[in-house]
């Protein structure tokens, strides 16, 4: 799974408080009990894609998610693809060499997918939304952010031939994510909105996704659902074959994943977690189904009922038995999403965090 900032406080600026923890209690009931069933299956029925092009699907041992079930999730990608010359490189290399990844078979959703991300507002009378996704799915290795119009957005069908665009028009990264250190604070809010790309009666298939509650919990033994367009299996240190020895190529179809909480000791143990695992995080796994969330997948919506519990982050691998990843913990950055979205201005590319001036939220950001 692919993994996923400070300037000295004014006079009159302190931090935001943070919430109270709200960790995995095993004693306590889920608080997310009596949320609202995912929705109906009212959204248009995505087109079947043409035979022979789906070598395998996305999300490890994943199964399509039904029409109408995901109406929250996007698909961010690089407005930058694959150069030509890598295309023709790859191309010449014999189907039987591990390292052609296939590159002039593939779709142009296929070929510039980056993450995945989850709207939590919309207003598309105005042709505009907010959405979550992961910190590192907007910095490079060395922790400094892609430049600005890099990045759209696929959404409106779970079947990406016939989803709509969005600009990006704004990044916020948190200030305290380092991907290059501990991982903590993996969250980025991002706004969009339509332009000549964008077919606006699509966008009434995509609706937000309810954030959770202030200190609403899920406990181990919960059930979660993860969506995705991600990998079927490992691709590190380039490795271009899925779990099943096929070629890593992924399904247009949006794919589903069925998981669970677990006791955050379990992460303390996968040694690339360790310093990651704190209360700002979710540790979950595929014990009995043996799914996982894989790359790509990074920032899209894991989900209680509905409700939006964490985004995909940091794991060992994908889908080892027997081995957990962390999530993002959603309910731990209401704060800093409600300064975000209150404070942050058209244009912005930034890390920061939200602090209080006076009696209002405001942001302090990297220079």
């Amino acid at each position: 799974m692919i993994v996923r900032l400070l300037l000295a406080g004014l006079a009159l600026a302190q931090p935001l408080p943070d919430p109270a923890p709200v960790g995995p209690d095993p004693a306590g009931p889920s608080m997310l009990s009596d949320a609202p069933p995912e929705p109906a299956n009212t959204a248009p029925v995505a087109t079947t894609p043409p035979a022979g092009q789906d070598e395998g699907s996305r999300v490890v041992r994943g199964t399509a998610a039904a029409a109408g079930t995901a109406p929250w999730q996007i698909q961010l990608y690089m407005t930058t693809p694959v150069s030509p010359e890598r295309i023709k490189e790859d191309r010449e290399l014999p189907s039987s060499d591990l390292n052609k990844k296939f590159y002039a078979d593939m779709s142009r959703e296929e070929l510039t997918h980056l993450c995945g991300g989850v709207i939590i507002a919309a207003d598309w009378a105005r042709g505009s939304a907010w959405a979550l996704s992961a910190g590192h799915c907007f910095v490079d290795k060395n922790d400094v952010l892609r430049p600005a119009g890099s990045r759209r957005v696929r959404l409106g069908n779970n079947y990406l031939p016939e989803a709509t665009e969005l600009k990006v028009d704004r990044v916020i990264v948190h200030a305290d994510y380092r991907r290059a250190g501990d991982r903590r604070h993996d969250i980025a809010l991002i706004h969009l909105v339509a332009d000549d790309r964008t077919d606006r009666a699509k966008l009434a298939h995509a609706m937000p996704a309810t954030l959770p509650a202030p200190m609403q919990r899920v406990v181990p033994g919960d059930v979660l659902k993860v969506t995705g367009w991600g990998m079927t299996g490992e691709n590190e240190d380039g490795a271009s074959r899925d779990v099943d020895g096929k070629a890593l190529r992924g399904s247009p179809l949006l794919l589903e994943a069925r998981l669970d909480l677990v006791a955050a000791d379990r992460c303390r143990k996968v040694p690339n977690l360790t310093r990651t695992v704190w209360d700002g995080v979710l540790c979950v796994a595929g014990d009995t189904t043996g799914q996982d969330s894989c790359q790509g997948d990074s920032g899209g919506p894991l989900t209680r009922r509905g409700v939006l519990v964490g985004l995909v982050s940091v794991g060992l691998g994908c889908g080892r038995p027997g081995v957990p990843a962390l999530y993002t913990r959603v309910d731990r950055y209401l704060p800093w999403i409600s300064a975000m979205m209150a404070a942050s201005t058209p244009g912005m590319n930034a890390k920061c965090r939200a602090v209080i001036r006076g009696r209002r939220p405001a942001l302090d950001c990297l220079a």
